[in-house]
């Protein structure tokens, strides 16, 4: 028998992490449906709704996020975090006080290499030694990013991570799996936990001493190529309000 409440995704329909999930939810009998990112969703629409997955952070999605939590449609992942961490800044200042290191930040172009960030995360992306609202410290890495990522399903928080190129340096592409290491996974346990996180992607750079460090973090995160497609499943239907 179908379940009759039904999960709306604002995502692409063909992204492969978030099709997979649905296909996953619909083989357990529940309703999904697809919006574009950028929808301005209806009152009417959001009243069909149980449960609101938003898969990007955009500006135009908040008033709709906003509505859904007032008129009593959960949300995956809770508006305030949401709203925090569309700052880049505050963003940063989490990731620290959680206990990953993370670069200096200035406001002033600084006399070694940079990456130039804006203040949001749907600002342009990040450009080495370019123009941006603030400037932060490059780490000496190899062109490498470690992204590491959270689900919460409810009674679990699993991690899983890769190793992708920098985008600095050119198009990202998928080098590998990596070992996830202790004390990091702590960090990102603490986040969703401080946080009330249901998902959240952290991206780290590697130092030539070894060192981790957090340059961004995101809500909104693909956790392509991770395997997590049967823990998001869960966390979603864990976040679905009871019968």
């Amino acid at each position: 028998m179908e379940d009759d409440r039904i999960i709306g995704i604002l995502c692409q329909k063909n992204k492969p992490v978030f099709s997979e999930v649905a296909d996953r939810l619909r083989n357990a009998s529940f309703q999904v449906r697809f919006f574009p990112p950028r929808s301005i969703l209806s009152p009417a629409h959001i009243a069909d709704l149980s449960l609101v997955v938003n898969k990007k952070t955009l500006p135009s999605a908040l008033p709709v996020l906003r509505y859904a939590q007032r008129t009593g449609t959960e949300l995956w992942n809770n508006l305030q975090a949401t709203v925090l961490f569309s700052s880049r800044l505050v963003g940063l200042r989490a990731l620290s006080e959680v206990g990953f290191h993370t670069p200096e930040v200035t406001f002033e172009k600084p006399d070694g290499e940079y990456v130039a960030k804006g203040y949001y995360i749907w600002n342009d992306e990040p450009e080495l030694n370019g123009e941006g609202d603030f400037n932060q410290e490059l780490i000496p890495t190899e062109p490498v990013d470690y992204k590491y990522y959270a689900v919460n399903d409810g009674s679990r928080i699993h991690v899983a991570g890769r190793r992708v190129t920098s985008k600095l340096y050119g198009e990202k592409q998928f080098l590998g799996q990596i070992q996830i290491r202790s004390a990091l996974a702590a960090s990102l346990r603490e986040l969703v936990e401080r946080f009330d996180l249901r998902g959240v992607g952290v991206d780290l750079v590697n130092d030539h001493d070894g060192q981790y460090w957090a340059v961004d973090v995101n809500l909104a995160a693909g956790s392509r190529d991770t395997g997590l497609e049967p823990a998001l499943t869960e966390s979603i239907i864990s976040s679905l309000p009871s019968e």
